[in-house]
């Protein structure tokens, strides 16, 4: 699953190659402004731990400084098409933290027709603000109340991190970005 993000992570990509016979990953991805971007390659070896490659490129083209990352969750997020009341539990480094969402639609009732995409109901990225870590959880299977989706998480380290919540609702991956502090 590899993710590409802009340096101070305000372009986001979550892309999922195609595997030709012999095995090669292959994907396109319009990159939509210039800058330095870092891709994260995320993968499970067979009988291995699950682990990440991080490579950085420059694209050429029109710049402008990304915003500062402050600080948005707990509370209400929006984005393409949803929002959610999000709680967290445990955001503090070298810990599990819960990380829930409660999707609306705009009329602010809970989503019931969330689909599976990837086999999940949902995927969360979550990258430090230096971009040098790099979290990918997916939700737990119990989720007991219509329109929540509930993933558990570890950080590495205290400080800023932003995140994606994807979820598929409608045949469409709609993406929820979040700012959050780890203490």
């Amino acid at each position: 699953h590899p993710t590409i993000v802009r340096e101070g992570l305000d372009q986001f990509g979550h892309i999922h190659p195609e595997v030709d016979a012999a095995g090669n990953l292959t994907a396109e991805f319009i990159f939509p402004t210039g800058g330095r971007y870092r891709l994260y390659a995320d993968f499970k070896p067979q009988g291995e731990p699950q682990s990440v490659a991080i490579g950085e490129l420059q694209v050429g083209g029109a710049s402008s400084p990304a915003p500062r990352l402050s600080p948005n969750v707990p509370g209400r997020i929006q984005g393409d098409g949803l929002q959610a009341d999000l709680e967290i539990t445990n955001a503090k480094g070298g810990i599990p933290a819960r990380i829930s969402f409660r999707l609306l639609d705009p009329e602010e009732r809970p989503i019931r027709d969330l689909q599976s995409y990837l086999g999940a109901m949902g995927h969360l990225v979550v990258i430090s603000a230096d971009g040098k870590e790099y979290v990918h959880a997916h939700p737990g299977e119990d989720q007991a109340e219509v329109g929540r989706v509930s993933f558990e998480a570890r950080f590495a380290k205290p400080g800023v991190y932003k995140g994606w919540g994807q979820f598929r609702r409608g045949g469409k991956i709609r993406t929820l970005p979040l700012v959050l502090l780890v203490e």
